[in-house]
C-alpha cells in the first residue's frame, strides 16, 4: 500500500524524470493523495504535486517506487491547495486527448502511470493559476466506484464516442495549456461528476 502521508516532500527518481513526458518544475513536490491510499494493500499508487506560493503548478499520479524522499517540513495543506483549483477555469469540462504520459522509447506499464491508448480522451476538471489543465483520464466503464464516476456516453460529446466513460479521479494530471480540445460534457452530465470531485478531494 501507500506508505507516504499527506504533505511528505518527494521528488522524481531520475528514471521517472527521463520517462516523464509532463514534468513538473524544479523543486520539491509534495504528496497530495487521498488519505484512503494509505489503507489500500497491494497498491502504492499516489498523487504529487508541485506547489509555488500555496498555488499548485503541476499535478502527476504515479507510484511511490518513483518518488525519493527529501528533507523539509511537511505541507499537510498541499491538498487543499490543489482542490482550491478545481471546479473551475476557462476550460473546465472539455475533453481533450494529450496522447501517452511517457516517453516513446519507455515501456509501458510504467508503476501505476496510467497507461492505454494515446488516443485515450481526458476530461478537464480545473486549472491552474498559469492555466495549465488539470484533468483525469476516461476509461471503459468496467469498474466503478465512489471516486471513478461513469458518465453517459450521452454527455461526452467528442467525435467517435459510443461509449460511457469512467472518470479516474486518483489519476490527476496537468497538461500544457496548449493541449487541443476534442469536445466537451454536456450540462446534463456536470453534477454527477461534481459530486464525485467534492467527495473525493473535498471542497465546497
Amino acid at each position: 500500500m501507500a506508505t507516504l502521508a499527506v504533505g511528505t516532500k518527494v521528488d522524481l527518481s531520475e528514471f521517472a524524470a527521463e520517462a516523464l513526458r509532463f514534468l513538473p518544475p524544479d523543486g520539491d513536490l509534495v504528496i497530495v493523495v487521498h488519505p484512503a491510499a494509505l489503507r489500500a494493500p497491494g497498491d502504492r499508487h499516489t498523487q504529487v504535486a508541485h506547489l509555488v506560493d500555496r498555488e499548485p503548478t503541476w499535478l502527476g499520479a504515479m507510484g511511490e517506487d518513483l518518488l525519493v524522499l527529501v528533507d523539509g517540513p511537511p505541507e499537510p495543506e498541499a491538498r487543499a491547495a490543489c482542490t482550491a483549483r478545481l471546479l473551475g477555469g476557462r476550460r473546465l469540462w472539455e475533453v481533450v486527448r494529450p496522447g501517452a504520459l511517457l516517453e516513446r522509447d519507455v515501456a509501458s506499464p510504467l508503476s501505476t502511470v496510467y497507461a492505454g491508448s494515446v488516443l485515450r480522451p481526458w476530461l478537464v476538471i480545473g486549472e491552474t493559476a498559469d492555466e495549465a489543465l488539470i484533468a483525469a483520464p476516461l476509461n471503459d466503464a468496467a469498474n466503478p466506484k465512489w471516486w471513478t464516476p461513469v458518465i453517459s456516453r450521452h454527455t461526452l460529446a467528442f467525435d467517435g464516442n459510443l461509449k460511457d466513460g469512467q472518470l479516474e479521479l486518483a489519476h490527476v494530471w496537468t497538461l500544457p495549456a496548449g493541449t487541443a480540445g476534442i469536445g466537451a460534457l454536456r450540462a446534463p452530465g456536470v453534477p454527477t461528476v461534481e459530486r464525485a470531485i467534492r467527495a473525493y478531494y473535498g471542497g465546497p
